[in-house]
């Protein structure tokens, strides 16, 4: 039996179905085998206009382990053990849901700025926009005159996430506008849009540019449930890389499955809310993404690497 062979028959045997070996190499100096661990994780997917039909698809995970063999191609102690190669597909698994709800951020940003809870959070940068169209310039005494301790503090924060996406540059005793906002204004001259469609392409780029920023150092748990929700109806669509239609009871159970219980009402209000601003579509009592959201979505996907772990300084 070839080397090849006996490897993947010993993986299989060891590790479970889940888990194979990639081609094994022999290493002269050490005269081992070694070859590297994966596993083509299997998820089912089910539309349910049609519950008799599942749809399987399998999420690639390279580099979770080696295994070593000697020339005799028996097994060595080194090899990674099986445990620590289940808990590394379950961890990067959960990378692999983070990752959605990156891409479902990414390419909807320009659709939840359309939502008034979202523009009603972003009033801080509204305000800094809107001054900087009227006077070119905001000073640091006009940004904190007569707020509160606890405001100015939140006042400094939204400037310096402006400022680190280039939307304000820092001047003597103040700011003025970045290239990105100048960038934008006159993008949006150039189509003849109105000054709101300037200040949601400025929001579009602040979500989509710093989503992480905003849920942990922001702490948007207002706005959460929304991108939870529209995450739970693009998952097993990016997943199928097709269109996948679900019903409220699924949506509610998936959310409750990665996020935690959503309130009836809520998840009524925000999928209404959703659908009126076009990030989603419903067709009778089924809920969807849109063609046109799932396929920049999945160009996205499919500029991202392969999951796997870190690669460890040595």
């Amino acid at each position: 039996m070839s080397a090849q062979r006996t490897i993947r028959s010993f993986v299989l045997h060891n590790y479970g179905n889940l888990i194979s070996a990639e081609t094994p190499e022999f290493d002269e100096q050490k005269k081992t085998w070694v070859a590297r661990i994966k596993s083509d994780y299997p998820i089912v997917l089910q539309d349910d206009r049609t519950p008799d039909k599942r749809i399987v698809r399998f999420i690639p995970i390279r580099g979770i382990g080696k295994i070593h063999f000697n020339e005799n191609l028996k097994p060595l102690k080194e090899s990674t053990p099986r445990e620590e190669c289940v808990k590394t597909i379950q961890t990067l698994i959960e990378v692999w849901r983070g990752r959605t709800e990156k891409i479902v951020v990414q390419a909807s940003a320009d659709y939840f700025v359309r939502i008034p809870e979202f523009r009603h959070f972003f009033t801080p940068i509204e305000e800094v926009v809107d001054h900087l169209l009227e006077h070119h310039v905001i000073y640091d005494d006009d940004a904190m005159k007569y707020r509160p301790i606890n405001k100015q503090k939140r006042t400094n924060q939204y400037l310096k996430l402006l400022e680190g996406l280039n939307f304000i540059r820092r001047v003597d005793d103040g700011y003025e506008s970045g290239e990105m906002f100048l960038f934008l204004l006159k993008e949006c001259e150039t189509k003849g849009l109105e000054e709101d469609e300037f200040r949601n392409a400025i929001l579009s780029e602040v979500i989509r540019k710093r989503y992480s920023a905003l849920r942990d150092v922001f702490e948007i748990s207002r706005l959460q449930p929304t991108i939870h929700i529209d995450s739970c109806i693009y998952s097993p669509s990016l997943d199928a890389e097709e269109l996948i239609h679900l019903s409220k009871q699924t949506i509610a159970r998936n959310y409750k499955e990665s996020y935690g219980r959503i309130n009836p009402l809520t998840l009524t209000h925000i999928l209404r809310r959703l659908r009126c601003v076009g990030a989603i579509s419903r067709s009778e009592d089924y809920w969807s993404g849109t063609e046109k959201l799932l396929s920049n979505m999945l160009d996205i996907k499919n500029e991202m690497p392969e999951l796997a772990p870190p690669v460890m300084a040595h």
